[in-house]
């Protein structure tokens, strides 16, 4: 059989078991709740594989190893620093928004800040501003299509059609549930795709002679691993921009398909057992740019960067093998872009709609009528941004890891500052968080946004250099926070007190009926 018909097979044992994954998470949803949530469901090590799976995405086995191929081992430093950075923001702040989070009975970021802070006006902007979690969802079906053009032999733009299809048939279904338990899965695919990875270039397969020196030997000089800056390379032009590419990722925990992962886990019990699963996991796969810089030695050519991979699958392995890992490549996409159709749609489902729109009309966002309609809108809006962001990128972009930040890089500079200050001072108000999300959201635009969009040329590097702008952008959020805060009305001791207050016996393990103690409603209602 060839590379196309196994993979053809192997991929329909993958769907099928998607939809049949997501027809279970259907018997577990009842509520809105239900499904954006999943919230108190899971323990710790498989939402620590889930949430590993979901921070690697299409852009740590197809973008990254494509800056590796372009770039050498200087390109290393991204998938080396980025795991750092996000995962100390996890730790810094993971027990602290499950807890804070299920208080509220937050269903999203944005809800949750709007529930901290007491603010419709900051759950809006927040909901607005993650809108651009469009451009993150565009990168992995981007990689899914080049992994179907490659593997599979289908055109580029009929594999983004059938990676939407095969997302949408198990998530409107399952909802979170069904993303965290195929998420979980698909970061055991990763692990066994990256050890594979790392072993052939340990082994040099496939390079004149043997290990890394002969891979790093085979690479045009200004590759090889002593070159570890290049001012004509925006992304690692300077030793302070890989710095800053460390700040932005701390932020990273912000997004929205990520910081509502914490909701899902059993009690605050659990959050250790996550911490160290994901991280230890995300920085073993983050070795995956290795790939990139081996197919280089090994002279593949291909015009396509970010398909270095799946071509390196189909001249190392026999055609089964080369499916296999292919289809895991996939799986790997795709645990990614189930998280961002949950967290696009439920920006319209539960932010704007039941928690704005509901009570601006002086309606009840906590009755089963509007629940029931959040439900829906939450379904319907999965289909209607699969189908954008498909249609976004019928033309294959150059290089997904920019693409990615192109978006996330605004949400991250306006949430960092907001979420983690107010998660550790009682000083923080929402005259500070709002101002400062506005500004640093500001800023990025300024120096990233604008050129990026075309409406001026910018000022290097910060005009091509996502990270930078982000990692200036949220320490500005950050600052803000804190300065601005005190000119800013109080929020009432109870409030701030019930946020801040320890966790309970029931908090840290969790409750069979998955229900939690929360603020009373006068504590958490938005002022008029």
């Amino acid at each position: 059989m060839s590379v196309a018909a196994y993979g053809w097979t192997f991929l329909a044992i993958f769907a099928a078991f998607m939809v049949w994954i997501g027809l279970k998470g259907m018997t577990r949803t009842v509520t809105s709740d239900d499904y954006a949530t999943a919230r108190g469901s899971y323990a710790g090590w498989a939402l620590g594989l889930s949430y590993m799976a979901v921070v690697a995405s299409g852009s740590t086995f197809m973008g990254i190893p494509g800056l590796a191929y372009e770039y050498g081992f200087k390109a290393g430093y991204y998938p080396m620093l980025y795991p750092i950075g996000i995962y100390i923001g996890t730790m810094v702040i993971a027990r602290r928004l499950k807890r804070a989070g299920d208080r509220f009975s937050s269903q999203t970021v944005p809800d949750f800040l709007g529930d901290l802070y007491r603010s419709r006006w900051l759950r809006v902007i927040a909901a607005l501003v993650s809108i651009f979690l469009i451009y993150y969802l565009m990168s992995q079906f981007a990689a899914s299509g080049q992994m179907f053009d490659v593997i599979l032999g289908v055109p580029y733009r009929w594999g983004v059609v059938l990676a939407v299809v095969l997302v949408i048939a198990y998530m409107i279904t399952g909802g979170a549930h069904a993303d965290i338990i195929t998420d979980a899965v698909q970061g055991l695919f990763m692990l066994a795709i990256a050890v594979f990875i790392v072993a052939c270039f340990v082994a040099g397969v496939g390079v004149a002679g043997a290990g890394p020196s002969a891979v790093n030997g085979a690479l045009p000089a200004e590759m090889r691993w002593d070159v570890h800056t290049d001012p004509s390379v925006p992304t690692f032009s300077s030793w302070w921009v890989l710095v800053l590419l460390l700040i932005a990722h701390l932020g990273f925990v912000t997004l929205p398909h990520l910081g509502n992962k914490f909701f899902a886990l059993r009690g605050g019990g659990q959050v250790r057992q996550f911490v160290i699963l994901s991280s230890v996991t995300g920085l073993v796969v983050g070795f995956l740019f290795l790939g990139g810089i081996l197919g280089r030695a090994m002279g593949i050519e291909t015009d396509s960067p970010d398909a270095i991979i799946p071509l390196m699958f189909l001249e190392l392995l026999p055609p089964w093998g080369a499916a296999a890992l292919a289809i895991a490549v996939l799986s790997a996409i795709i645990s990614t872009a189930d998280g961002l159709l949950m967290s696009i749609s439920q920006i319209f489902a539960n932010d704007l709609y039941r928690k704005t729109w509901v009570p601006m009309r002086g309606g009840d966002p906590n009755s089963p009528e509007v629940d029931r309609r959040a439900l829906l809108i939450g379904r319907v809006g999965i289909l209607v941004t699969g189908v954008v962001a498909a249609l976004a990128v019928f033309e294959p972009p150059k290089l997904l890891a920019i693409l990615l930040w192109v978006g996330i890089g605004g949400i991250i500079s306006a949430l960092t500052g907001p979420m983690f200050v107010g998660l550790f001072w009682k000083g923080a108000t929402p005259f500070g968080a709002i101002t400062a999300a506005v500004a640093a959201f500001g800023l990025y635009f300024a120096i990233h946004l604008g050129p990026q969009f075309g409406f001026y040329a910018g000022v290097y590097p910060w005009n091509e250099n996502p990270f930078a702008s982000t990692g200036v952008a949220s320490m500005l959020g950050v600052l803000l926070t804190i300065v601005l805060s005190p000119l800013g009305k109080a929020m009432p001791a109870e409030h701030v007190d019930g946020v801040h207050a320890n966790e309970t016996e029931q908090e840290w393990r969790g409750t069979s009926d998955r229900q939690v103690p929360v603020l009373s409603r006068e504590a958490r209602t938005d002022p008029a």
